[in-house]
């Protein structure tokens, strides 16, 4: 299906946008070295290398038939691994008191996303940056690499888990040519401070991963990153951006332009994710 097509769908329904596109980029993390993507009946998850979340999850679930016993076979399967695992329950998740029945099974819910949607002709003018910040794209494995300490130090990752990172994220292909994920990183000093990744997939811009480290917030960081990632994605002919924000950025969202339409519930195991 072409991309103008596509997106004309997404922009009646920005929900299947917004889960598409997750589905789309988070499937990678089942694709990279020692990792493994299991689709079945309505079922998506994946296993990762790295014993900590985000790193091993159920992204997709939509089992109306039988779910006792297959949240328990989920629930089972990453017992034995001796991993937490995250559980997204995403608006058109099944069975409808899924909720309940994760946290019948231990879980709790850490945060609840709210997923926006944006046309892309509305966006804001980006602002002059902060002097002494630059924002490039990760275009090279050096750059890569220094993406990589931002999402590790973001993510609590354990000091034996960095060297499969690597290895972990490769799928993503940021900063192969024609990637349909790219990523920013905004330098201070000639240290990344920031950054953000844009997913091109089911039709919309989807945004993700936008962080800045505590000794460079309040100068905006994360608005230039985000203007200028959708900026990207609208020369390049697309009309929706989404998103998934956490409750404390949805005003800065909202200021941008974006709007609201159906929330992202995150369920994990109590005291295993580092938000």
């Amino acid at each position: 299906m072409s991309v103008v097509s596509d997106q004309a769908f997404a922009s009646s329904d920005p929900c299947r946008g917004l889960e598409e596109n997750l589905w789309s980029l988070w499937s990678r993390f089942g694709r990279g070295d020692g990792c493994s993507l299991h689709d079945e009946h309505g079922a998506v998850w994946f296993d990762t290398p790295i014993p900590t979340l985000p790193y091993n999850a159920v992204i997709r679930f939509t089992a109306e038939h039988d779910a006792d016993r297959r949240i328990h076979a989920l629930f089972t399967h990453y017992s034995r691994r001796g991993v937490p695992f995250l559980w997204i329950v995403h608006p058109s998740a099944k069975p409808l008191d899924l909720p309940e029945r994760l946290r019948a099974g231990g879980m709790e819910e850490t945060e609840t996303c709210p997923g926006m949607a944006i046309n892309l002709d509305d966006l804001p003018q980006q602002q002059a940056l902060p002097d002494g910040i630059e924002i490039r794209e990760v275009s090279d494995e050096t750059d890569a690499g220094r993406l990589l300490e931002l999402v590790g130090w973001r993510w609590a990752v354990p000091h034996q888990a960095l060297p499969a990172l690597a290895g972990v994220t490769r799928a993503f292909e940021v900063g192969v040519p024609g990637s349909q994920v790219r990523s920013w990183l905004a330098w201070r000093g000639g240290v990344p401070v920031a950054k953000a990744l844009l997913h091109l997939a089911a039709g919309v811009a989807g945004l993700y991963g936008v962080v800045t480290r505590p000794e460079a917030r309040g100068l905006g960081l994360a608005r230039s990153l985000t203007i200028h990632a959708f900026s990207v994605a609208r020369r390049e002919g697309y009309a929706t951006g989404v998103l998934h924000s956490t409750p404390m950025a949805r005003g800065l969202y909202e200021k941008i332009g974006c709007r609201a339409y159906a929330d992202f519930r995150i369920f994990a195991p109590p005291r295993t994710l580092h938000l």
